[in-house]
Order: structure tokens, then C-alpha cells, then sequence
């Protein structure tokens, strides 16, 4: 003969629901945190591809253009300029003579602080 079964017991449906409870809520609590670095890897994302936009502009001018005249430059076509700052600093006959090493920054704000997207290259007289 087979036993007769009784359903769940009080205790039972309320250990599982304090389970269930303590898995939603830590769920929750880590939508913001989740939230806050998906929006610092987009910024970051975006911010590369902006010095990379415009280290490739760079490259493609001579030795002699006056974008890359020594010093700092800011970019007046700047395309995203309420969120990013764009600039590059030019330094001439570093590391060799006949040639200029160009930084490229891109500086966005967040949360703590400003974070800066940086990629050099090298442009020389000889192409």
C-alpha cells in the first residue's frame, strides 16, 4: 500500500521564500555596480576610439603640417566635446632626430575622477 503524502508545511514554503528573498535582493544590489562599469567600459571604448580616429588623422599629414608643430594642441573638431576632451601633445626629434612622437589624450569625466585614454605614435620625415 503506498503511504499517504502531505504537502509542504508552513515551515517548508517559508525557508524557501527567505531563500528566494535573499537571491532577488542581492540581485538587486548589484544592478548599480553592474550598472557603473558597462557605462566606464563604453566610456573607455569610446574615448579609444577617438584618439585612434585622430592619431590616424595625424599620421596621414607630412612631417612639416602644423597639427604636428611641437606642443600641445587642443582639437577645435572635437566631435563629442560635452562628455570628451580631445588633444595631443607633439614632441619633436624624440627619440631620434627626424622624428616626433605624438600622444593623442582623450579625457572623460566619472564618477571619482577625470579618466584619460592615451595612444602615442611615431611620425618621421621618411615615408
Amino acid at each position: 500500500m503506498l503511504k499517504s503524502q502531505k504537502g509542504m508545511s508552513l515551515i517548508e514554503i517559508m525557508v524557501a521564500l527567505v531563500v528566494f528573498g535573499i537571491g532577488i535582493t542581492m540581485a538587486i544590489k548589484m544592478l548599480p555596480e553592474s550598472n557603473s562599469i558597462s557605462s566606464r567600459s563604453r566610456n573607455i571604448t569610446t574615448a579609444t576610439n577617438l584618439a585612434s580616429e585622430k592619431l590616424e588623422e595625424l599620421m596621414g599629414f607630412s612631417y612639416d603640417y602644423v597639427d604636428l608643430n611641437a606642443g600641445t594642441h587642443n582639437d577645435p573638431d572635437n566631435p563629442i566635446l560635452t562628455h570628451y576632451r580631445r588633444s595631443w601633445d607633439v614632441i619633436v626629434d624624440s627619440p631620434v632626430q627626424g622624428m616626433k612622437r605624438v600622444s593623442v589624450s582623450v579625457t572623460f569625466p566619472t564618477a571619482k575622477r577625470d579618466s584619460t585614454v592615451t595612444l602615442d605614435t611615431f611620425i618621421t620625415t621618411k615615408r
